[in-house]
């Protein structure tokens, strides 16, 4: 025990970065847990199976060229007036993405807070759906 004190007041840097991506590890470890993060192949059965609806969070030309079939543009700041715009949806589950996954969790916790009962996110966003062959449609 005394040498481990001893490591860490001789490098506290290294220390705080373990402390640090330890922390981040659960972190992620429990947010997967919860059940809310779908990687591709999962979102796929949730839009098939039941009917789920994409709400895609990237900038209108990025949604221009290329967006999960049927899936409604939703500007990532204004989640309010998107909850007001989705409400004949609430029903249904959503699908939230981004470009790579790592901005959608606001969002869809922003729709939960508005009272979704199913809101997903895509896990590594649209970056992921391509890299997995899925289809994407343009225009619109």
């Amino acid at each position: 025990m005394a040498r481990l004190l001893e490591f860490s007041s001789n490098h506290p840097w290294l220390v705080g970065t373990f402390v640090t991506l330890l922390v981040a590890l659960f972190y992620t470890v429990a947010r997967g847990a919860r059940g809310n993060a779908l990687s591709p192949a999962e979102g796929v059965l949730l839009l098939n199976r039941e009917n789920a609806l994409p709400i895609d969070l990237r900038a209108e030309a990025s949604f221009k060229a290329g967006h999960i079939i049927n899936a409604v543009r939703v500007e990532p700041g204004q989640i309010d007036d998107a909850a007001r715009k989705l409400e004949k949806h609430r029903d249904r589950p959503l699908l939230v993405y981004c470009e790579t996954g790592l901005s959608s969790g606001k969002a869809a916790a922003g729709l939960r807070a508005a009272g979704f009962p199913r809101v997903f996110e895509l896990r590594g966003g649209i970056s992921a759906w391509r890299a997995d062959n899925l289809p994407v449609e343009s225009g619109k």
